[in-house]
């Protein structure tokens, strides 16, 4: 736990926290004006909700968290940090722990300031009955779950990269050929980071997967259970290959 705060201690003058902040409510800013602008909003929260994950979940979390692990990981990456880093007692798999927990909670963070904006814009804003139903609030939720394996994977890329711009690209070009291999229906394909979150996202967005052309989830406690197992086994396998790589090299790309 000490090692998590010191990592988001060091995030403390970071543009990180600007992002987790302002990205979810740009999306649900944009995707309510829309709507607004045009057909308006016939369902209600679901229409509201299905247009503010729409793009976000295709393509801008991804990025987002991309940004978020290139930021986490920068600070390693300058003047003899890396050196330092690699030659204390502490061992490397706390520290890849470390850092893709902190991804992960400013992931998180996203999500949850992604429900509040759907709320408070439909509430505040639309003036939508009601509050925004249990289906997108579990939805939410599961997808904060789902971000965890691709944290692992953009900390990895991250790590073994000074550039902040190819962790970025990378993170772009995987969910875009998850997104691809969804809509031709790959078996297992969601067993890839991206895929699985970008599947998460629509639960409670879509029925049947009807406006995307992929199979959406229906959400029951299996679906749920599933989406956990799987995000806990692929963030533990990226995390273990990661400390294993680094401990055999030195070197860096």
């Amino acid at each position: 736990m000490s090692s998590i705060i010191t990592e988001l201690i060091k995030l403390r003058r970071s543009t990180s926290w600007g992002i987790a902040l302002l990205l979810p409510i740009i999306m649900v800013a944009a995707g309510g004006g829309s709507t607004w602008a045009t057909d308006g909003f016939v369902e209600g929260w679901h229409t509201l909700w299905v247009r503010s994950v729409g793009f976000y979940a295709m393509a801008v979390l991804a990025v987002g968290l991309a940004v978020l692990a290139s930021l986490v990981w920068r600070v390693e990456h300058r003047g003899s940090n890396w050196n330092v880093l690699m030659s204390t007692p502490v061992p490397t798999w706390r520290t890849v722990v470390a850092k893709t927990a902190a991804i992960w909670l400013l992931a998180s963070g996203m999500q949850l300031v992604l429900v509040l904006a759907v709320a408070a814009v439909g509430v505040g804003a639309l003036g939508l009955p009601g509050a925004p139903p249990g289906l997108c609030l579990a939805a939410g939720a599961l997808t904060a779950v789902a971000c965890a394996p691709v944290c692992a994977l953009q900390s990895a890329i991250s790590a073994f990269t000074r550039s902040f711009a190819l962790p970025v690209a990378a993170g772009l070009c995987l969910t875009g050929v998850g997104t691809t291999m969804l809509l031709a229906h790959v078996p297992g394909i969601w067993l890839l980071p991206h895929a699985l979150v970008t599947r998460t996202t629509q639960i409670g967005a879509l029925e049947r997967g009807s406006a995307t052309g992929f199979t959406v989830q229906d959400l029951t406690w299996g679906s749920a259970a599933a989406t956990v197992g799987t995000a806990a086994i692929l963030t533990g396998i990226v995390i273990a290959a990661t400390t294993l790589a680094l401990n055999r090299t030195d070197a860096r790309n």
